[in-house]
């Protein structure tokens, strides 16, 4: 029977960091980067600790897809400072690698690992400390999901970015100001934008779809199509900012609850292959994915879906069938990523036909380790994932 999970409290809009002497917890441990330290976001939040007589600390060390060494560092160092609120503070890396390290913590004495952090394991979490998610990017939605990506090195240098998850493990609390996402790069401000419609299509797509969570992933479209050309032209334009930060969490408590497809498991497989971002591989990938799944000769559930949000959003007329719907909803896509500077091809993020052919096999292997492959309307053989990644490096539409 389905389920809707998600943090206990999400205080929203501008000024919500004010509201932080409402959150228990008086000696917190804020997981965050260096980066982040040095523009002076994370003295933001001290500010406000100080003024509610919250102690604390810093860990800075966290990278972009954190490693599992990290995490492990991460973790000695909240052992030995023991706090009772962990606050994650940063984009999806800091994010996940905060929830990771609260369930190493919380299970210190039973000597848990990265690989009990898993739906089957019994857990108990929340009985040393609490976590606050503060996101300050507006996308990736970790502040709203019970996932950890994590990235493994192998033995042999090989990269595994791991997909822990538990439903214990989503934040207990979430802060969404726009005050921590105001000066974000238009880049990265575009690169994580993509991201929310990510997830906010496969989560209406997916096996695991039902209505609680589509209804966070349409209205997360509807405030992007709003929104997401504004804050590109103007990062300085409050109203939206906030808006695509509200739409980001809307969206991960979307396909949080319903979970995402192919797009993320071959997204996060490119990423662990060719060190790209997140939000860069599963922007990317959506479109094509989109058209891989109308593309179902067995099954229309996902064009009927797509066409019936690709009306609602006025993106297509009420007096278009479902296919001629759903492929608008994909033009749009492809016109939004063109518009705003979005690559929109393999080779336009830098890897070359000869980097791709080398690592084909290893990409198909990491694509099918993902357990989102099975969440998809239509779950491709080894051939159709390759084919895939070939047409997305010459950015082919597809056409099986």
């Amino acid at each position: 029977m389905p389920t809707f999970n998600s943090p206990k409290s999400i205080i929203f809009g501008e000024d919500a960091l004010d509201l932080i002497d409402t959150i228990p917890g008086n000696k917190c441990l804020i997981i965050t980067d260096k980066n982040l330290v040095q523009l002076g976001i994370v003295e933001i939040l001290t500010k406000k600790l100080e003024e509610s007589d919250k102690a604390w600390k810093i860990f800075d060390q966290v990278e972009p897809d954190p490693h599992e060494s990290t995490v492990l560092k991460a973790t000695e160092f909240c052992n030995d400072y023991n706090p009772d609120l962990i606050i994650g503070l940063g984009g999806g890396s800091s994010l996940d690698a905060a929830k990771a390290v609260w369930f190493l913590y919380e299970h210190k004495e039973d000597g848990y690992s990265i690989d009990d952090l898993n739906p089957f394991q019994e857990v108990h979490m929340g009985l040393k400390a609490k976590y606050l998610a503060i996101p300050t990017t507006s996308g990736t939605g970790a502040e709203a999901t019970w996932a950890a990506i994590i990235t493994r090195v192998d033995e042999d240098g090989n990269y595994l970015k791991l997909e822990q998850s538990h439903a214990d493990v989503i934040p207990t609390y979430a802060i969404i100001d726009p005050i921590f996402t105001k000066s974000l790069p238009q880049k990265l401000t575009v690169a994580t934008g993509f991201d929310v419609i990510a997830h906010s299509c496969e989560g209406l797509i997916s096996e695991w779809r039902n209505d609680m969570a589509d209804a966070c992933c349409l209205h997360a479209l509807e405030l992007v199509k709003e929104f997401f050309p504004r804050v590109f032209k103007d990062g300085n334009d409050m109203e939206a900012r906030e808006k695509m930060a509200n739409a980001a969490t809307l969206a991960g408590l979307g396909f949080g609850n319903s979970q995402v497809v192919m797009g993320h498991a071959m997204g996060h497989a490119l990423g662990a292959v060719f060190h790209l971002t997140h939000g860069i591989t599963v922007g990317l990938m959506l479109p094509y994915v989109l058209e891989y799944s109308i593309g179902n000769p067995d099954d229309d559930t996902a064009t009927k879906i797509l066409g019936k949000a690709a009306r609602k959003l006025g993106i297509a007329k009420w007096t278009e069938n479902d296919k001629e719907s759903a492929q608008n909803l994909i033009d749009y896509i492809k016109n939004l990523q063109k518009e705003l500077n979005f690559p929109t091809t393999l080779e336009a993020c830098g890897v070359t036909k000869e980097q791709l052919n080398s690592n084909m096999k290893r990409i198909v292997e990491l694509t099918n380790e993902s357990a989102s492959i099975a969440m998809s309307p239509r779950e491709p053989a080894d051939e159709d994932i390759q084919r895939v990644i070939e047409y997305v490096f010459e950015g082919k539409s597809i056409d099986f």
